[in-house]
């Protein structure tokens, strides 16, 4: 038997991240929800318990997103993660990539396809 999906949201803007939680406690895939106000106790709920997908803004008090990807990729490298951000650009875009972002979105996305797409990261 498989264990239900974990996935974890990190965003300080408490709208986005209530949605996000709202969207995927909904979703057609068995998956535990945890959120997280920013990037430090995003890697503190990490370390506590891996996730296998980490859905993350980039701009954000204390550790950004990108310090976040980093050290999750560092510890679990095969845990998937999501770079959600406002102020997009090529250079945010490359430096998420080299970091091994699986995914980069730009805000604001049509919160259908990010659930797509995480069903299908969740899935494979």
């Amino acid at each position: 038997m498989s264990h239900p999906k974990r996935l974890l949201i990190v965003d300080d803007e408490e709208t986005l991240t209530f949605s996000l939680y709202q969207t995927f406690i909904n979703a057609p895939i068995a998956c535990e929800v945890i959120t997280a106000p920013d990037g430090l106790q995003a890697w503190h709920r990490f370390s506590e318990a891996p996730f296998d997908l980490v859905i993350t803004d980039i701009a954000m008090p204390g550790m950004s997103g990108l310090e976040l990807l980093e050290k999750v990729k560092a510890q679990k490298p095969d845990t998937q993660v999501v770079v959600i951000t406002a102020y997009g650009s090529q250079e945010r875009r490359e430096d998420a990539q080299r970091l091994g972002a699986d995914q980069y979105v730009e805000k604001p996305f049509d919160i259908k396809e990010l659930k797509e797409l995480v069903i299908k990261l969740l899935g494979s």
